[in-house]
């Protein structure tokens, strides 16, 4: 049997990052001020690795450049029809529902795609209970209640009825 000092042992990878014990990179963790691992810029929100990166140009170019190439992939995915999970959509990267503490970023590796802008794909909608102060944000169809009022906006303005078009007498009336 060989020794763990043989050449059969490789000591971890080294993860140089500058989430320090957030950092989700597989090795040894690393604290370095001007470096983000991949796994951090694709995992965890980009608003939060700015505050990491602490005004450090190099992690904030990283950063960016990210950013930029999510962009391009959201422009790419829109212009077929369909739609990324409101969690990785960079449209929402400033709603409230967004702060750290409900943020479902690090909870999954990848988000599928929508149909309907402003929904939250499955795996991130059935975690949501994990964060229950999330629900408020969403209807129960999973959809960002911003956009379902832009769609009730639109189909309103659409029909452009009277405003007495209840189904049932009486409906709206409140009984004192």
């Amino acid at each position: 049997m060989e020794s763990p000092s043989g050449p059969a042992f490789k000591p971890p990878p080294t993860v140089e990052c500058v989430s320090r014990n957030q950092c989700v990179g597989m090795g040894k963790k690393v604290y370095t001020p001007n470096k983000v691992c991949t796994e951090c810029l694709k995992r965890h929100d980009p608003a939060q690795l700015r505050i990491w990166a602490n005004g450090n140009e190099e992690a904030l170019n990283f950063i960016e450049q990210e950013v930029n190439n999510k962009r391009v992939m959201k422009e790419n995915v829109e212009s077929h029809g369909r739609f990324l999970c409101a969690f990785e959509d960079l449209d929402y990267h400033d709603c409230r529902w967004r702060l750290e503490d409900l943020n479902l970023r690090g909870t999954r590796l990848n988000c599928s795609f929508v149909r309907n802008k402003g929904m939250a794909c499955e795996k991130c909608w059935s975690r949501h209970l994990l964060h229950i102060r999330i629900v408020q944000y969403f209807t129960p169809a999973g959809l960002c209640y911003e956009e379902a009022d832009k769609a009730v906006l639109r189909s309103n303005d659409a029909t452009e009825g009277g405003d007495d078009n209840d189904d049932v007498e009486g409906y709206n009336i409140i009984l004192s």
